[in-house]
């Protein structure tokens, strides 16, 4: 019978979704000090752009566009306008900034709300406070991270960006702050096992290793960055996948049943991998501000298409 607890089994929600993906980036951090990153290059972006088209498979299978036209068309209409001003302009630096601190932001939200799907499996927060350290547990390590990194690093993924240049000692009082914040949580939860998803508390150290070891070490090694976005990027797309699967009335059991899921949940990545490639092989330059609007879209979809009120909103 399945355990309509996790999003496909224990098993596998561990090793892709939260602890196991987490140690697997320490892991990984460690191969790529004699290995390179070219291949992990060429991954983030076939990842990056299936990621982009799970996002739109949810929109067109929930008619996201009906309930919230304000969220799903006019604000990401708005933020292509911006981002080809901003790029026509000579504000590719602001541009920069602009993805590092919504992409960070993006990552950390994203492993929050899976959280919270896994809290609601488990009949919902335990108290107000309970869902205040949760919160804490995962913004705040995401803050200390990206305020270390913009004060550290000189360029993110080669490009430069505007930094911050905090002292020191503030850089470590945040990390600090961080720190304690994960430890009242997971304090918070010990004697709690029977009401507290186990889920939950793996987001929360893998997000911790997350922005510890890929934000605070990529400011020297920007293979740790890619470490951490692919592992996002394989996450959502575990994530987006199981709820589609889950959301399926038409599903038959067996594997022909998983294979006919999958095909239809595969749809919007494959168009979101092909409308990459056809941007790129076209050679156009006027299309780079459209794929780089794409991302900063994505980012904006991520954080509103997943909320209660869009649970509550779509048919």
């Amino acid at each position: 019978m399945e355990d309509r607890r996790w999003l496909l089994s224990e098993r596998a929600d561990f090793w892709v979704v939260s602890a196991g993906g987490g140690a697997c980036l320490v892991v990984a951090a460690l191969v790529l000090l004699w290995w390179g990153d070219r291949e992990l290059s060429a991954t983030d972006i076939v990842l990056g752009e299936l990621h982009l088209g799970a996002t739109y498979e949810a929109v067109v299978r929930r008619r996201l566009w009906r309930p919230m036209p304000l969220d799903v068309v006019a604000i990401p209409l708005a933020i292509l306008v911006v981002t080809y001003v901003l790029l026509l302009n000579d504000e590719a630096l602001l541009v920069t900034t602009a993805i590092l601190c919504m992409g960070a932001w993006h990552r950390g939200r994203q492993s929050l709300g899976i959280a919270r799907h896994y809290q609601r499996r488990a009949g919902g927060a335990v108290s107000s406070l309970h869902r205040w350290l949760l919160s804490s547990a995962f913004y705040l390590p995401m803050m200390a991270g990206v305020v270390y990194y913009m004060s550290t690093a000189e360029s993110h993924e080669g490009e430069p960006f505007h930094g911050l240049w905090l002292d020191p000692e503030v850089l470590w009082g945040l990390v600090s702050i961080a720190a304690v914040s994960v430890v009242l949580y997971l304090l918070y939860t010990l004697g709690r096992a029977a009401v507290i998803h186990p889920g939950e508390r793996w987001l929360v150290l893998a997000n911790a290793v997350g922005f510890g070891s890929a934000y605070v070490l990529g400011a020297w090694t920007a293979s740790l960055i890619l470490v951490l976005v692919i592992h996002h990027e394989v996450q959502y797309l575990h994530f987006t996948y199981a709820v589609a699967r889950q959301a399926d009335s038409s599903r038959t059991p067996g594997a022909a049943g998983e294979v006919r899921g999958l095909a239809r949940f595969a749809r919007w990545p494959a168009i979101g991998l092909a409308s990459y490639a056809m941007c790129k092989v076209s050679g156009l330059s006027i299309l780079e501000p459209f794929l780089t609007a794409g991302l900063l879209g994505h980012y904006w979809l991520d954080g509103r298409i997943w909320t209660a009120r869009a649970r509550r909103l779509a048919p």
